[in-house]
């Protein structure tokens, strides 16, 4: 049943600051923009995944809890306060409610170590004790006390330092976690005045329908915020089929038109298709309005070209033609040549789907150049394979996938990066017909997107070199990797010596210094490779071997699975590593604490076999459970450096292969080497 909705009461809303530092003059400017066009919600993002500005935390002093503000930055709490005070007094003149972004559960790094009470048995945080309610209330209370002129809280349960959802032993399953968490923050804000939005913020059909089930028991007048494509912001993942999950909840639609996975505002893009094809979806559940993300890590559409995709969204939000509207923001941006730089626009989005996707596969992490970690972990070296064998049900591959052919691959990048050149051309015989700034804004996205175009099609063709290799133990695809990376070493400087910091494969640092995202990772496929051929190498010459796995190698396939994006690759011991979580996660993990990954790996049948596994710690101790078919071992014992550990399995089903898992149980991450199954 569709739900109806008052035009009066739609949400036409747009957040910004995402995820950066909150800033005055950017703040008044967004707020004037949203009024000038027509929209009513603003909700400002700030420095979520920064520990110590990031929240609500970040830019309050706590009341009750005051000797807890000695870890604050009270530069920060300053600033905001002065921003967003501002901000609030001139959205509320124009009739614009303003929200704030939020993640829970945050509670101080050392809270648990002032309140030790509140430690489980295994050390993590009991999120029923009395002391965890108390501190969020008064959390509640104290931010509204310092932002009175907020409407709201946005709040979203994952990607804290206290991870709700991994928590072990806790007295509540999920849903009631979820559900009691929720109804806390909720009866808070509602004893003010003050609104809670919730985001479901799920990556599996199973979380999605806990969190939206948590949320409608707290109340069915909750409005729950999700993304219009399911899972993220990929142009190729599905509309949100997960809104049918939800039942009685107000929905609100969060939209991303500025580029959080394909560009971040470094490359043209004109998304009026994908921005049609999400409206005409979302509109069939009477959604309570659409918030659209306009800016992401300091990088903003005003000025740029790609403000046109804003204009698009507003021209849906408020019912007007849009076609018209485009013609009038490149009328009045590009007078005398809109009809040129408009065309110039139009094939944009689709260059950037060949190049970013195959066959719509999320192929590209075009947040940022990729580094290595991303590239195992988003099988791109297994998606080379002759027999490519990709078993991991994740978001970003699409159900029923198939490759084509290698030749087919680097066809669709190529083709690409010839339609890039073409219009970068047709860009450069405008120059003197367009004012100066404005050319040198257009010149910079067309030479990213021509050298972001031919980047990835070397960068291709290195995966399928190094995949080559392995399989065919060839010096010839040896050769052939070192070549490539040479080109792609030589785009990186004709890149620096054309854009400069503009380039869109550099990367900032919070010094204001930038690095090569393409020498990184070039340093770490050389040094990955090595490591590999040596493993491999000496893994051949074990005798009696029936299988095993280089663990965080490229081409570790085994049908390797994972917790979504939290397992990651590293180097240890001078040798290459999976672990069980995230990069961050080598002690508690800001965004996933406990981590899972599993092989298929082969077995002899009915028989006894020992399986040998090699692994590590990231503190001084090892604790792991690893989980064989269904015979569980737990390792918890002191040590340092790499062990090898000996593991029976008897299987009596008469199967060949048999799944290996290894979970994350402690702040200690475990490194796992290498699998070795014997004869």
């Amino acid at each position: 049943m569709m739900r109806q909705n008052d035009e009066r009461e739609t949400i036409k809303g747009i957040s910004v600051a995402n995820p950066v530092d909150v800033d005055k003059d950017y703040l008044l400017f967004t707020v004037d923009y949203a009024a000038k066009n027509g929209l009513n919600h603003i909700q400002f993002i700030g420095p979520i995944h920064d520990h110590i500005k990031g929240n609500i935390d970040g830019m309050t002093l706590y009341r009750k809890y005051n000797r807890f503000n000695e870890g604050k930055d009270l530069s920060y709490v300053m600033k905001a306060l002065d921003a967003i005070h501002t901000a609030c007094k001139r959205a509320a003149k124009h009739g614009i409610k303003t929200y704030v972004w939020h993640h829970e559960l945050e509670l101080p790094l050392n809270f648990k170590e002032v309140y030790p009470e509140i430690k489980n048995g295994c050390g993590d945080i009991e999120v029923t004790h009395p002391l965890v309610k108390d501190f969020l209330e008064n959390k509640i209370k104290d931010f509204f006390y310092s932002y009175p002129g907020i409407d709201g809280i946005v709040l979203t349960l994952h990607e804290t330092s206290v991870p709700l959802l991994k928590l072990k032993d806790q007295k509540l399953g999920k849903i009631a976690r979820v559900k009691y968490i929720t109804e806390i923050l909720y009866q808070a804000c509602q004893a003010l005045g003050k609104e809670l939005i919730v985001r479901p913020f799920a990556s599996i059909e199973e979380d999605y329908e806990m969190m939206t089930r948590a949320y409608e028991e707290v109340s069915e007048d909750m409005v729950v915020m999700d993304k219009w494509t399911q899972f993220d912001w990929s142009l190729t993942l599905p509309s949100n089929e997960f809104y049918h999950k939800i039942k009685k909840s107000p929905l609100l639609v969060e939209a991303d038109v500025f580029g959080e996975y394909f560009g971040k505002g470094h490359l043209p893009i004109m998304l009026k298709n994908h921005i049609a094809e999400k409206f005409e979806y979302c509109d069939g559940f009477s959604p309570k309005g659409y918030v659209a993300r306009i800016d992401r890590d300091g990088r903003i559409p005003f000025g740029s070209v790609n403000e046109v995709n804003v204009v698009i969204t507003a021209a849906h939000l408020n019912h007007k033609d849009v076609d018209q509207e485009i013609d009038a923001f490149f009328e009045a941006r590009y007078p005398g040549v809109a009809a040129e730089v408009r065309a110039l626009m139009e094939p944009t989005e689709e260059i950037l789907r060949k190049t970013i996707y195959s066959k719509g596969y999320y192929f590209s992490q075009l947040s940022h150049f990729p580094i290595l970690n991303h590239s195992k972990n988003h099988f791109y070296f297994e998606m080379m394979r002759e027999d490519y064998d990709i078993a991991s049900d994740e978001w970003f591959i699409p159900k029923d996938w198939t490759r084509g052919s290698l030749e087919e691959m680097l066809e669709e990048k190529q083709s690409a990066a010839r339609e890039a050149k073409e219009l970068y051309a047709r860009l450069q015989e405008l120059q003197g017909k367009i004012k100066d700034t404005e050319y040198e804004s257009l010149h910079a996205k067309y030479c990213n997107l021509q050298l972001v175009t031919e980047i990835w099609y070397v960068l291709t063709k290195i995966f399928m070199d190094y995949v080559k290799y392995f399989e065919t133990k060839s010096d010839v695809y040896e050769v052939a990797l070192k070549q490539d990376i040479e080109m792609l070493l030589e785009k990186n400087l004709q890149g620096i010596d054309v854009l400069g910091s503009e380039f869109y494969c550099l990367r900032s640092e919070t010094n204001g210094e930038y690095f090569s995202r393409i020498e990184l990772l070039v340093e770490e496929i050389r040094q990955s490779f090595a490591l590999e051929k040596q493993a491999v190498e000496s893994m051949e010459q074990e005798q009696n071997m029936l299988d095993y796995v280089v663990c965080g190698g490229a081409m570790e396939g085994h049908r390797l699975q994972k917790e979504v994006n939290f397992s990651d690759t590293l180097v240890q011991e001078n040798a290459l590593c999976r672990i069980p979580g995230s990069l961050r996660g080598l002690g508690w993990c800001s965004i996933n604490a406990h981590g899972w990954f599993s092989y298929d790996i082969a077995v002899t049948p009915n028989a006894m076999n020992t399986i040998e596994v090699v692994m590590g710690s990231s503190g001084e101790e090892l604790d792991v459970s690893i989980d064989i078919d269904e015979q569980n071992y737990t390792i918890r014992e002191k040590m340092q450096g790499k062990k090898e550990y000996s593991l029976q399995y008897h299987e009596n089903a008469g199967k060949d292969k048999v799944r290996i898992r290894f979970n994350k149980i402690s702040g200690y991450t475990p490194y796992i080497f290498l699998i070795k199954v014997k004869k």
